[in-house]
């Protein structure tokens, strides 16, 4: 089985290996004052083993993606899917933390810039018109520029109308290898074939045309979304998951999957583009096998999953933007220490705004009901 909770599981650790990748990976966002990481290990910093598990902790992204496909299969699968309902939930979880976080930046995290990395100036207005620009452009997610960790809306928004019409496309196919050569199709096309197109002299328009960049020039990630969608059609982790066997020998198979793509995907692969959407299905399947057989590790990583958007939305600015929080983050110079104060921030500021958000919801229905009793 794949359930919900197998879905939650994954994203849980989707997330902290999204926290590690930019807590660890760009040397130039650290804080000014911040020497670097150290460790007990001889040479797993200086010889750039942190580095390389940091920057291959960018596999988040494409499972992101391809839970995100596999997901809405199922739902389509169930007749439970409407692009308009997953496209305001997805708004109205981004707009919940847009609407706590951005005006605290903007009055409490305001920096001249100086002996600071520049991520801690960003919330300088420089003009009203630009100031409203930025507003409303980063309200809609057609721009990041109030946290640059928040391009993933934009590209996570123009991808759901897409797998929808690629759900609608291959209804009627039972082929799982004509399905998968569908998505190396996408991924040809949208990665080398129409951005190629924009530099030919007689298209070169379509570089401006906010379709053609929305919705065929993807993000490099983006394609595995459609290959979560061929995996939940044919059930193809269920079917990985069966082959690893029971107990003991799934959850060690598990584990040594697990690590044996990570690896691969960091020294073996890093230069082929397109690996993704072979070995993050595998990865996932692998994972979720691990979990199987250790029920407490899954327990605590679905309870990040079940806040991986807020933690998602929230963590760059513990992370890089709010100077206080930062200096808190990079207090050790032990990146798993670090790694477990930016999980703790990010994690305690997504069950205060659940919090804050349901006080809110109960405050006015009660308010309702004052109303309709009158």
């Amino acid at each position: 089985m794949f359930t919900r909770e197998d879905t939650k599981a994954v994203k849980g650790l989707a997330v902290v290996l999204m926290l590690l990748h930019h807590l660890a990976c760009y040397s130039f966002r650290f804080p000014l004052d911040f020497p670097g990481f150290t460790s007990l290990i001889p040479g797993f910093v200086e010889n750039g083993y942190l580095t390389d598990i940091a920057l291959n902790a960018l596999i988040c992204v494409p499972l992101f993606f391809f839970l995100g496909g596999y997901g809405l299969y199922k739902r389509w699968e169930n007749g439970g899917f409407r692009l308009l309902n997953a496209l305001l939930d997805l708004y109205k979880k981004y707009w919940r933390v847009f609407a706590v976080f951005v005006p605290v930046a903007f009055l409490f995290f305001v920096r001249p810039e100086g002996s600071m990395s520049e991520f801690c100036t960003r919330y300088i207005i420089t003009s009203p018109k630009q100031f409203l620009t930025d507003l409303l452009t980063n309200f809609t997610g057609y721009a990041a520029t109030f946290n640059s960790e928040w391009w993933f809306f934009g590209s996570y928004l123009c991808v759901l109308p897409l797998g929808c019409l690629f759900c609608m496309g291959t209804g009627k196919h039972r082929s799982f290898l004509v399905d998968l050569f569908l998505v190396f199709a996408i991924h040809i096309l949208t990665q080398g074939v129409f951005p190629a197109l924009t530099s030919v002299p007689a298209l070169g328009a379509l570089g401006g045309n906010l379709f053609y960049y929305r919705f065929l020039e993807l993000n490099k990630f983006a394609p595995v979304f459609f290959c979560g969608v061929v995996f939940a059609k044919y059930d193809g982790l269920v079917r990985i998951k069966a082959l690893l066997g029971q107990s003991v020998s799934r959850t060690l198979l598990g584990l040594a999957g697990a690590l044996a793509l990570f690896i691969c995907r960091a020294w073996v692969m890093t230069d082929m583009d397109g690996a993704d959407v072979i070995l993050v299905p595998l990865f996932a399947a692998f994972v979720s096998a691990l979990f199987d057989g250790a029920e407490a590790l899954k327990l605590g990583f679905a309870f990040l999953g079940k806040h991986s958007t807020n933690m998602w939305l929230v963590h760059s600015f513990f992370c890089y933007y709010f100077l206080e929080c930062t200096k808190l983050v990079y207090c050790t110079g032990c990146v798993w220490i670090d790694l477990a104060v930016l999980t703790a921030l990010s994690l305690g500021a997504s069950v205060l705004l659940e919090l804050f958000y349901g006080g809110l919801s109960r405050l006015v229905r009660g308010r309702k009901k004052v109303l309709v009793a009158n």
